[in-house]
């Protein structure tokens, strides 16, 4: 079991990485204009979901008896944040088929995907942004796919 700031603060990280790393593939791929405009959308809504986290953060540290501790793997969540930061540094040498598998395999990740129903349970009144939150990170994986399998990439 984990303190609930002990989780957020790692995923509002990832979020922070992510929208710099498609920042960075935005720019990587502005020739493309599809490929530009994914990672453009991308980029905005992570950093809109960081700044999700970062509410909730607040509303936990002001109101920490409302929040139970979760029950997630925060050594998973620490080695992919490792990992972002090693996507992040070489993100920009990225082929577009590089960059989307990646970016699948982050979408679909335990940050992304697996801790933020842990997290909801922790306390049901911020349960619906979390679910928010999650829904928004499978039509990110959905986009990204979707994006591959127009180009003729395997994804798997």
């Amino acid at each position: 079991m984990a303190e609930i700031q002990s989780v957020l603060q790692p995923l509002e990280q990832v979020e922070t990485l992510m929208q710099e790393i498609y920042g960075v593939l935005a720019e990587r791929f502005g020739f493309d204009a599809d490929a530009k405009a994914l990672f453009v959308r991308l980029a905005f809504e992570e950093r809109s979901h960081g700044g999700q986290v970062r509410f909730l953060r607040r509303l936990a540290r002001q109101n920490p008896g409302h929040f139970a501790d979760v029950d997630v793997e925060l050594d998973a969540i620490h080695r992919e944040l490792q990992q972002l930061e090693t996507v992040r540094e070489a993100a920009g040498q990225f082929t577009l088929h590089e960059a989307v598998v990646v970016a699948i395999e982050f979408e679909k990740g335990v940050a992304e995907v697996h801790s933020r129903p842990v997290i909801a349970k922790s306390n049901p009144e911020v349960g619906k942004m979390l679910r928010s939150l999650h829904s928004a990170d499978l039509q990110h994986y959905t986009s990204l796919v979707d994006f591959a399998k127009k180009r003729g990439f395997k994804t798997a």
